[in-house]
């Protein structure tokens, strides 16, 4: 069905080799960077862990990563076109995959641009069916900050959106997204030289997970098709945003960010891409508690809870506090989200009570709500189970 995994052995070990160092063309050296890998050389378990974290897994080859049911039921109501073309496309001209374990995205080469563009239909991991999928822009200028390490526009002309040219250091969120740029460190091997987490305050340590988990529009850097981008790049063309800066400050007139503006309200009917992302029906307005009724808004919920606005300094807790990319010295076990209610409430306190599926990532499929509302009375929708199954680990 696939003539890249027909005649398995080194014909396809040399295929993959040579689609990944085309793919990889958009990758370019950076002299403050120096990449996940070079971070693993001394933190191994680190590394370790962090590769099979989900953020190692956002975007990778095809021939890596692309799942087993896709392969299987290409040829059943899978993509043909690609979105912004209407040009016929086949699952040999895919070069990325985005997602897996939720869902599955196809990315093929855009040659006006250099660029990536999106097909028509994406995998429901969970459903097992084909949905319709519409994104028009290339994935680099409207996801890439969020989805690599160490995005930097290069060149821009608000006149010329097409034109702009971009880079990046790694595909996916590598270490030194989280930590900063490593070169200085890989050197000293001082950690007053890498980014670190610990003696940051809640705000700060919220804000770096915040910079990826909202939705927002942006229309000071749009997307190479000329539309408001969802991504935020540093607001000064040839930098990169890194940890320590505080993005809630940057485009406060050129992006719409709800609940993080000011101005920006949550409660208000937005259009476009902002259109219904919050739940304002009459449990909402009663509460004061705004679920996010689209995925990856978990900062924007964030923000409205408990957690977050304790009165008490000692009551407040970060991102980190329940979830972990890795392990670590501070932290020698991964933590399991779901078991952290336990540690500080009594055994009623569950997410399947507390963080009912509000945030909708596919079809019948939906992100768990982050608000922490004590008097939560959504029903549970479906969230994911299981693990992906990818067509090479079949094979």
């Amino acid at each position: 069905m696939w003539s890249i995994f027909q005649g398995r052995g080194p014909r396809l070990i040399a295929m993959a080799a040579t689609a990944w160092l085309l793919c990889g063309a958009a990758l370019a050296a950076d002299p403050e960077f120096v990449g996940s890998k070079r971070c693993g050389e001394c933190h191994e378990e680190d590394y370790a862990s962090w590769q099979q974290s989900y953020h190692a897994k956002m975007i990778r080859p095809k021939d890596t990563a692309i799942l087993k049911d896709v392969v299987e039921q290409w040829s059943n109501g899978g993509p043909t076109k690609i979105n912004l073309t209407g040009a016929p496309a086949t699952l040999n001209d895919v070069e990325f995959v985005i997602g897996s374990k939720w869902k599955q995205r196809f990315l093929v080469r855009n040659p006006a641009t250099g660029g990536h563009l999106f097909l028509d239909k994406q995998w429901n991991a969970v459903a097992k069916a084909w949905e319709n999928y519409g994104n028009k822009n290339d994935w680099e200028t409207n996801c890439g900050t969020c989805h690599s390490t160490g995005f930097r526009l290069t060149s821009y002309d608000s006149a010329k959106p097409t034109e702009q040219k971009w880079s990046m250091v790694e595909y996916n969120v590598g270490c030194e997204t989280c930590h900063g740029p490593g070169a200085k460190h890989s050197k000293s091997e001082k950690a007053r030289d890498i980014y670190s987490f610990k003696g940051k305050s809640i705000e700060e340590q919220t804000r770096v997970c915040g910079y990826c988990h909202i939705r927002g529009e942006n229309d000071l850097y749009k997307t190479a098709q000329g539309n408001p981008s969802e991504h935020l790049p540093h607001p000064t063309v040839g930098k990169t945003w890194q940890p320590g800066d505080d993005w809630t400050k940057w485009y406060q007139h050129e992006a719409v960010i709800p609940g993080i503006h000011p101005e920006d309200k949550i409660d208000v009917a937005y259009k476009g891409d902002l259109a219904g992302m919050f739940k304002t029906d009459d449990i909402a307005k009663a509460g004061g508690f705004y679920d996010a009724a689209k995925h990856h808004q978990q900062y924007q919920e964030y923000l409205q809870s408990p957690h977050y606005t304790a009165a008490k300094v000692k009551d407040r807790l970060s991102c980190s506090s329940c979830h972990t990319s890795h392990i670590s010295d501070a932290t020698p076990k991964l933590i399991v989200p779901k078991d952290t209610c336990k540690e500080c409430h009594d055994s009623s306190y569950t997410v399947e009570k507390y963080m009912p599926g509000t945030g909708q990532t596919a079809n019948g499929l939906f992100l768990r709500t982050h608000t922490f509302n004590k008097n939560q009375s959504r029903p549970a929708q479906t969230t994911v189970k299981g693990e992906p199954v990818y067509y090479k680990q079949a094979q």
